[in-house]
């Protein structure tokens, strides 16, 4: 008998509980219903193309979501808020610049959301990716406003549209390094690797054959090392081209010894360095890093934290910019 009136008990409880909560909802099932952008689940919205002189599309809308129906068709308004960036820069430690004027279009700015499919017509985001300048990522914010008494979800009412872009091969010529000259280094080797070998002057002497050491003969100083060179004038420089040393029997890359683990970094006065990235090269002959975001600048310094294989010295046969 004990057990039957538990039992009863029970039933009553949960049954009630939920009879509660039903009731709850369909007291008042406006207010879990709101308008948002299914694209901003994702924070940021990644999105990687190659670059190419064609637009880029991008997939965007609105939705209605929650229990309860439109009254009728919702006007949607589309905006992008740069001023946003910096907020979410600083909210998830990033350093993302903001999509260049001309590189995106929006097919409209604003759109009825239909009540009884509850969404907008899919609409079209144009990227143009010949417009950016580097491969990193560029932020797009994009807000959205709705006309008369709408609720709006505030958490997913911006999409974050992380855009980049990569190139298939380099369209950009190399500099002219005659006129480079050298503005500091952290060693060379002047006498093991004979007379026009071994000095910082044979990694842009225009010569594959040729390359710079760090010392090894007297001293053998370990990383990191570095090179610092004046262009002479400002340049726009997106990138740069690594030629390592080769080896003397087999023509392929030196196992030992080329830039593994290095920073480049710029600078308009050779004092004070702007910008610095981080690259990890694999032991190729030849090397081709893109800056994130190109940089104007006269000068530029390649700090090498680690070599192939760990050795203690470096080698560059060739340094070039683009």
């Amino acid at each position: 008998m004990k057990k039957i009136l538990s039992i009863f008990i029970c039933i009553i409880i949960i049954g009630g509980c939920k009879k509660e909560k039903e009731d709850l909802l369909m007291g008042n099932p406006d207010s879990y219903s709101a308008v948002y952008m299914p694209q901003a689940v994702n924070k940021p919205a990644v999105y990687s193309f190659n670059f190419s002189a064609k637009p880029e599309v991008i997939i965007y809308g609105a939705n209605f979501g929650g229990p309860g129906m439109p009254s009728g068709d919702i006007q949607v308004n589309f905006s992008d808020d740069a001023t946003l960036v910096e907020k979410f820069n600083t909210e998830n430690f990033t350093n993302y610049k903001v999509m260049p004027a001309g590189s995106y279009s929006f097919e409209q700015t604003s759109a009825p959301l239909d009540a009884t499919k509850k969404s907008t017509a899919p609409l079209k985001l144009s990227v143009f990716t010949d417009k950016l300048d580097g491969v990193g990522g560029y932020l797009l914010p994009v807000t959205i406003k709705a006309n008369g008494n709408v609720a709006i979800n505030e958490s997913l009412k911006t999409t974050y549209f992380l855009i980049s872009a990569k190139y298939t091969a380099n369209p950009y010529p190399l500099f002219d390094n005659s006129a480079w000259s050298i503005v500091s280094f952290s060693s060379e080797e002047k006498t093991g690797e004979g007379a026009t070998n071994g000095r910082a002057i044979y990694a842009f002497d225009r010569n594959g054959a040729t390359y710079w050491s760090t010392e090894w003969k007297n001293a053998k100083p370990g990383p990191p090392h570095f090179i610092a060179v004046d262009m002479q004038s400002s340049k726009k420089i997106r990138g740069f081209v690594f030629t390592g040393r080769k080896d003397n029997t087999t023509g392929e890359a030196r196992t030992t010894g080329n830039p593994r683990d290095i920073v480049i970094q710029t600078s308009n006065d050779g004092i004070v360095w702007n910008y610095s990235q981080a690259f990890s090269l694999p032991n190729v002959l030849e090397n081709t890093v893109y800056l994130d975001y190109a940089q104007n600048a006269r000068f530029f310094k390649v700090t090498i934290n680690a070599s192939q294989a760990d050795n203690y010295l470096t080698h560059i046969a060739e340094l070039n910019a683009f």
